[in-house]
């Protein structure tokens, strides 16, 4: 399986600088493909394999993203973790008027979401607006306004979509890649059900979460792109 983080290839870094990817992207991706040796056990995965160490890196690397529901890792500076203030005049464009082909990549083949990127817009709007006033924005929420702004419209929507909302969706929940999806599961395989998602401790919640995303959906099936 092909190493991007050992590429060296020119158009390649020139592509994630213009898009302010930091180069640890590339080390995550290849951590995760060989952290994950069961993708080769089916037709799908290898399918995939191959298409990644056949095709030129660039376009291995879009063609990899395309199944990816995980945002990039920027640069430094981008996605910021502390709390920020914004001026009062800022203006938001939202992403409903920018264009990014990963983002069309990604849709490829399936419904364009206009629908959850108005909400996307609504929500970073909303916020943006409490930042320029210094109220308090959680973490998560700041850092969907940074995507929003600073990265990449394509970024934005999976972190959105995938990591951040807990509203009802009629479609289902993905893996970190959806090839991992076709991946066969063991005989005696069971995913986790929580029996209790009550008290007020943290891993409360985020077993809430996991139960109604798995559940009601964050996600629409798709396949591995062909």
């Amino acid at each position: 399986v092909r190493s991007f983080s050992h590429c060296n290839d020119a158009e390649l870094d020139a592509y994630l600088a213009e898009r302010s990817i930091s180069q640890d992207f590339l080390r995550e991706i290849d951590l995760f493909l060989r952290g994950h040796p069961e993708i080769a056990s089916c037709a799908q995965g290898r399918s995939t394999l191959r298409q990644l160490s056949t095709l030129p890196p660039l376009e291995a690397y879009k063609y990899f993203l395309r199944g990816y529901t995980r945002p990039a890792r920027y640069i430094d500076g981008i996605i910021r973790t502390e709390y920020f203030q914004l001026p009062m005049d800022h203006r938001y464009c939202p992403l409903q008027k920018k264009y990014d082909q990963e983002l069309v990549d990604f849709f490829d083949g399936f419904e364009y979401r206009h629908d959850i990127i108005d909400q996307i817009d609504q929500v970073v709007s909303m916020n943006i607006q409490k930042l320029a006033m210094g109220r308090p924005v959680p973490i998560a929420l700041r850092k969907l306004v940074c995507y929003a702004v600073w990265g990449n419209p394509v970024d934005a929507y999976k972190w959105f979509e995938y990591s951040y909302q807990q509203e009802y969706m009629p479609h289902r929940y993905l893996p970190e890649h959806v090839v991992l999806g076709h991946v066969p599961k063991p005989r005696d395989y069971a995913e986790p059900r929580p029996s209790c998602v009550g008290g007020w401790k943290r891993h409360g919640v985020v077993r809430y979460r996991m139960a109604r995303a798995k559940d009601q959906g964050v996600g629409r099936c798709r396949e591995v792109p062909a």
